[in-house]
C-alpha cells in the first residue's frame, strides 16, 4: 500500500467537506457560549440582581411569613417569573453564541451523508480502537490540564476572598450579594482565558488529526489529475488535433490575406477587398502561433512587414473576422499600399 505524505488537493479537502468532514473544535463552540454568557451576566448583572432583591424581599416580607398559607403560591408564582425572566435572554444568548461559534469554524455545511447508518460504527474492534487512539489520548491529556488549571484558579480565587468573606458577617443583604457577584465574575473571567486558551490547543489539534487524515499517496493524485483531467495520453492526442486544425485553418485564412504586420511577440493577417470593403482581421496570434503566420505567409508570398507597435495594437483590439477601427485606418491604409506596390 503506497504511503500518505503527501498534502491533500484542494478537491479533495472540497470532496470531504461534502462529506461533513471538516475541522471543528467543540472547545471553541463551548468557550464561545461560556464567553458570550458571562458577558452577558456581566452586562446585565444589575437587572438579575433587582429580580434576586425584589424575590428576597418577598421571600422575607412580613405579610408572607405572617400569612404563610395564603401567600405561599403567590412566592412561587414569583419565583417562576424571576426564573423566567433570569435565565429565558441567557439562554436565548447562548444557543445564539452556540451557533456562531461553529459557523465560525465550518461555515455552512449541509452533509446529508452524516445522516446514513454506518455499520463499522457498529464493529466492536473498529470502536475498540477508536478508545486506546492516539487521539482520544491527546483529548484526555488536554481534559486533565483543563481540570488541573480550573481547580488552580478556584483555589486562588477563593484564597483570594478569604479576608472579603470574613468581614461579610457583619455587611447588609445586599454588600453579601454584590461581594459574591464580584468573586463569580473574577473567576469566570479567568475561566474564560483558561478555555480560551485550551480551544486554540484544541483546535490546533483537530486541524493537524483532520489534515493527516486527509494525506495522500503519489497514486491518490494520480488518479484524481486522471478524473479531473483525463488520462494524460489521451489529453495530449486531444491536443494535438486541436492545433492541427487550427493550423490547417491558419495557412488557408494568412494565404487569403493581403498583408502581415507582426512584432516579435505577435502576428496579425488583414484583408483588404476593395474600396467597398474594409480591411478587417482574418488571422492573430502570439508565440506559436505568430511563428506559423509567418511562415505560411513566407510560404505564400504574402507581404509581411515588421511594425511592432501597430501590430502590438491591433492585436489587442481587435478581433479575429472584425474590422479595424477608424482610428486605425490611417496606418493600416499606409501598410495596405506599401503591400500593394503603390509605395
Amino acid at each position: 500500500m503506497a504511503e500518505k505524505d503527501q498534502k491533500p488537493t484542494p478537491k479533495r479537502l472540497r470532496d470531504a467537506r461534502k462529506r461533513g468532514e471538516v475541522v471543528f473544535s467543540s472547545d471553541v463552540a463551548s468557550t464561545t457560549v461560556f464567553a458570550v454568557v458571562v458577558v452577558s451576566m456581566w452586562l446585565g448583572g444589575q437587572a438579575l440582581y433587582s429580580l434576586l432583591r425584589e424575590l428576597w424581599l418577598h421571600a422575607t416580607s412580613t405579610t408572607l411569613l405572617s400569612r404563610r398559607d395564603d401567600r405561599f403560591a403567590e412566592l412561587l408564582l414569583h419565583t417562576g417569573e424571576a426564573l423566567l425572566w433570569g435565565t429565558l435572554p441567557i439562554m436565548g444568548i447562548a444557543a445564539a453564541a452556540g451557533i456562531v461559534g461553529s459557523l465560525f469554524q465550518v461555515g455552512g455545511v449541509a452533509a446529508w451523508e452524516r445522516l446514513k447508518p454506518d455499520v463499522n460504527r457498529l464493529n466492536p474492534a473498529e470502536g475498540f480502537e477508536r478508545i486506546v487512539s492516539t487521539r482520544n489520548f491527546v483529548n484526555l491529556l488536554k481534559m486533565s490540564v483543563k481540570t488541573v488549571l480550573l481547580a488552580a484558579l478556584m483555589f486562588l480565587v477563593v484564597r483570594g476572598f478569604v479576608d472579603t468573606s470574613l468581614k461579610l458577617g457583619y455587611a447588609s443583604p445586599a454588600a453579601i450579594m454584590t461581594a459574591a457577584a464580584h468573586m463569580v465574575l473574577v473567576a469566570f473571567g479567568w475561566a474564560v482565558l483558561i478555555y480560551a486558551l485550551m480551544a486554540l490547543v484544541d483546535y490546533t489539534h483537530e486541524h493537524y488529526e483532520f489534515m493527516k487524515q486527509q494525506r495522500m499517496s503519489i497514486e491518490d493524485i494520480r488518479q484524481e489529475y486522471k478524473e479531473v483531467e483525463g488520462d494524460p495520453l489521451n489529453q495530449s492526442r486531444r491536443r494535438s488535433a486541436h492545433f492541427e486544425a487550427v493550423y490547417a485553418s491558419l495557412a488557408d485564412r494568412v494565404r487569403m490575406a493581403s498583408a502581415v504586420i507582426h512584432s516579435a511577440r505577435t502576428a496579425v493577417a488583414l484583408q483588404y477587398l476593395g474600396e467597398t470593403d474594409l480591411p478587417r482581421v482574418i488571422a492573430r496570434g502570439e508565440g506559436e502561433v505568430a511563428a506559423q503566420i509567418r511562415r505560411f505567409a513566407g510560404e505564400g508570398l504574402v507581404p509581411m512587414e515588421f511594425e511592432p507597435q501597430l501590430a502590438e495594437r491591433i492585436y489587442a483590439e481587435v478581433p479575429v473576422d472584425q474590422a479595424i477601427p477608424r482610428s486605425l485606418f490611417a496606418p493600416v491604409a499606409k501598410l495596405l499600399r506599401w503591400a500593394q506596390g503603390d509605395e
